[in-house]
């Protein structure tokens, strides 16, 4: 990630643009790849790209996606938007996790969870992302930040075979 692209995000956390029109914008240019295009393109002018955004988001967005047309910095915008949601954690004590599983968590389990990972991380609020994952045979892999869990059926066939070769 730019530190370009992390200073307009804070920008973004500045205007107060709220995460639903940050997570919206995102889906609308990944349903219409071909804006995004529009949106870099040397070719397009610069009132026929802000005409188009200020058509499909709201004011302050649309007001700052211009900017990033006026400045040839579009092609930045996942990077961007991701950068938002990272700066938008980090001021409101927020940590992101992904748990992959083979059999879907109970509410328990996954409440249990985000205690372990709020009293570790000391976080005011902790959000997990589920994905299915039926390679692990069984048990679930938890990934925060750059940390991994492990205990998962394959991992501990993993770890006892390597104990068994290195010995």
């Amino acid at each position: 990630m730019t530190q370009t692209s992390i200073n307009y995000a804070r920008v973004l956390y500045e205007l107060s643009v709220s995460p639903e029109s940050i997570k919206d914008a995102k889906q609308i240019i990944k349903e219409t790849p071909r804006l995004l295009q529009i949106l870099e393109s040397p070719v397009v002018s610069l009132s026929q790209k802000e005409k188009a955004v200020r058509r499909i988001f709201e004011k302050t967005l649309a007001d700052f996606i211009c900017v990033l047309c006026r400045y040839g910095h579009a092609a930045l915008l996942f990077e961007i938007f991701q950068a938002y949601q990272e700066y938008y954690n980090e001021q409101k004590q927020i940590l992101d996790a992904v748990l992959y599983y083979v059999t879907p968590p109970a509410k328990e389990q996954l409440e249990g969870i985000r205690e372990f990972l709020k009293k570790k991380y000391g976080t005011a609020k902790a959000v997990l992302e589920l994905k299915e994952d039926k390679s692990l045979v069984g048990g679930f892999i938890l990934q925060v930040k750059d940390q991994e869990f492990d205990y998962s059926l394959k991992g501990r066939i993993n770890a006892l075979q390597q104990k068994l070769i290195w010995r």
